[in-house]
């Protein structure tokens, strides 16, 4: 076992735990798809433990990543091993329990949302903090690099203050649609006011049961309307926003995998006139690849320094009190 690193177990290892590993595609574009590949490889972090319910996923564990733990309960694990950081990366029923079973926690990695419901997830979050336990929310586009630089003011740098903003999302609203109003909150600032434009449509391929697809607008305390609308992804993926500023437009997408700026130039049909000039992209470089690694190197400095998290539980549960608003109001 590690010593000298954050002692950690994942609890659940399902696709975003190791499986997506196995993707040879996502492989090209994405260092880091899953919670093994960054605990292989990051210095700080002492991957000793996983806890699955599944034999397939334990002998996994086991074969293929070298873990010496691998337990069907958390009862099991205690009786071997005593984790500091928990990455919680289950559905959302057993939270609670899972934090109140293991006495040593020090912070957990969590995949959202962080309850089935806006009373559960508060719950969640005031025992971990009762316990003062930090919890860092896999939203993961808020530990990118070109993200990050967005926020910190490259986005009006490259295209000035946004005008308006249109947003594409898929695979159910409490899914992707949370990573997608998580992006505006974080580029754009906090949402005032949502109003669904429908249709709505229950979405059971989804990961999240009773999830819908629906379209919606967002506004942000500054005025900005985002305009978000689902796709099938039975037909494609995709996750995107598509900003237009003052002097230019900027596009993320192919879920992160292209970013392009494009700028105002002569209007090209009309004299005195100015355009954005969509059919002459500048590309800017892509770091999705490892934004889950940068989740975790954000963690360790927060446990030994007290950096701020970039991802923290009360910004995720901001995003899920948004979600929940679309929710109640196409009721």
């Amino acid at each position: 076992m590690s010593s000298g690193k954050l002692k950690t177990v994942v609890i659940g290892f399902g696709k975003i735990g190791a499986g997506y590993a196995d993707d040879p595609i996502m492989a090209r574009h994405y260092r880091y798809a899953t919670h093994a590949q960054v605990l292989r490889d990051h210095p700080l972090f002492g991957w000793d433990a996983v806890v699955d319910v599944s034999e397939a996923a334990l002998n996994s564990a086991r074969e293929r990543w070298g873990v010496p733990i691998a337990e069907k309960t958390i009862e099991r694990l205690l009786e071997k091993y005593q984790p500091e950081v928990a990455v919680i990366a289950t559905g959302p029923e057993f939270r609670i329990e899972t934090i109140e079973a293991l006495p040593g926690l020090r912070a957990v990695i969590v995949e959202k949302p962080l309850g089935l419901t806006e009373t559960a997830a508060l719950s969640f979050l005031e025992l971990c903090q009762e316990r003062r336990i930090l919890v860092q929310v896999n939203l993961w586009r808020r530990a990118d690099s070109l993200f990050l630089q967005l926020r910190r003011g490259l986005l009006q740098k490259l295209i000035g203050e946004p005008q308006c903003v249109f947003g594409i999302y898929g695979n159910g609203l409490m899914n992707n649609g949370t990573h997608m109003i998580d992006l505006v909150r974080m580029l754009l600032g906090e949402v005032e006011g949502v109003n669904p434009v429908g249709p709505v449509k229950t979405y059971t391929p989804g990961p999240i049961p009773g999830d819908v697809n629906v379209a919606f607008t967002l506004r942000t305390q500054s005025g900005i309307l985002a305009m978000m609308h689902p796709v099938d992804f039975v037909r494609y993926r995709e996750n995107s926003l598509d900003i237009w500023g003052e002097k230019g437009r900027l596009s993320i997408l192919q879920e992160g995998l292209k970013v392009q700026v494009y700028p105002v130039v002569e209007n090209r049909a009309m004299q005195g006139e100015r355009e954005v000039a969509s059919d002459q992209p500048q590309e800017l470089s892509t770091t999705v690849g490892e934004a889950l690694y940068h989740l975790y190197d954000n963690l360790a400095l927060a446990l030994m320094d007290g950096r701020a998290l970039v991802s923290p539980g009360h910004s995720a549960y901001e995003t899920m009190k948004v979600v929940h608003h679309v929710l109640d109001s196409i009721k």
